[in-house]
Order: C-alpha cells, then sequence, then structure tokens
C-alpha cells in the first residue's frame, strides 16, 4: 500500500532513484542528478510525496501537487515505479490506489507532463483516462506533453 514518505525514508528513496537508469536517460540527466532533483522535490513543501514497498523496499514513489497555482488542478508530478518491476502489473495497481486515495477525494481533474519520448509511459496514461492537452515546458526547462483526465461526478 502506497504510505506518507518521511524524512527517515530518505536513504531508501536515494537507492531506489539511483536505480532508475531508464528513467534518468529519458530525462537527460546522470543518475545522480536524477536522485539529487527527485529528493529535492520529495522534500520540497507543498507536495504530497508517497512511496510504496514491497519485502521492506521502495519499489515505486508518486509525487502529488494538490492544487496548481495556475489552473487549480491536481498535478501528478511524479509517478515511477522500479523498472525492474515494468510489465508486471505494478503500475496499474498502484496508480489506482493513488488516484482512489491520494486524489478523487481532493480533485476532479488531473494533469500531468510526459516526456515526448516516453511513448510506453503515454500509452499507460492514455489507458488509464488521461488525453492530451497541450505541449508545455515545466518549471525546470523541460518540454513536456501535458495530459489531462476529467472525472465526471455522478451523486
Amino acid at each position: 500500500m502506497i504510505q506518507p514518505y518521511t524524512k527517515d525514508d530518505r536513504s531508501e528513496l536515494e537507492d531506489f532513484l539511483m536505480r532508475q537508469h531508464t528513467f534518468a536517460l529519458l530525462n537527460g540527466q546522470s543518475i545522480q542528478e536524477f536522485r539529487d532533483e527527485n529528493v529535492a522535490d520529495f522534500e520540497e513543501d507543498g507536495t504530497v510525496s508517497l512511496i510504496d514497498r514491497e519485502d521492506g523496499q521502495i519499489v515505486a514513489i508518486a509525487d502529488l501537487l494538490k492544487r496548481h497555482p495556475v489552473d487549480g488542478s491536481l498535478w501528478l508530478g511524479l509517478f515511477v515505479v522500479d523498472e525492474i518491476l515494468h510489465g508486471t502489473g505494478l503500475a496499474q495497481t498502484l496508480y489506482e490506489q493513488l488516484e482512489e486515495h491520494f486524489m478523487r477525494p481532493y480533485q476532479t481533474v488531473f494533469r500531468l507532463g510526459v516526456l515526448p519520448d516516453n511513448i510506453r509511459a503515454r500509452r499507460f496514461w492514455e489507458r488509464n483516462g488521461y488525453v492530451y492537452e497541450k505541449d508545455s515546458v515545466t518549471n525546470k526547462g523541460v518540454r513536456v506533453h501535458v495530459l489531462k483526465k476529467q472525472l465526471i461526478r455522478t451523486e
């Protein structure tokens, strides 16, 4: 089950990030740059940072901004499943938990940025109801495709 990150988890988070070579490469970063940037993001105020463990080891992380200062929607800033577990269904299970427990209670509009070369991630998000909204550049100068999911409340 996904749980909130605490600073006590920092060394485990660093170890997890150091294993994510493919994601770092997609970001155009060395593995050390990838680790340092994401640890800093996890410890920044204003986001909800989450980890998931299996057998006591972090296997996935997520970082949420519950209310974007410009558009007011919830942004999923980071969602990384250990690359050795890609294709196992873990990402789908975790995303469903994340959306149900940490996203739906707060917002009806979700956004995220996908790197243009990360075709596998884009297909994953589209299977989960996200649609292309626009191209954008992150606050770190990285070009992304912004995907959006709009919930329809039935109550």
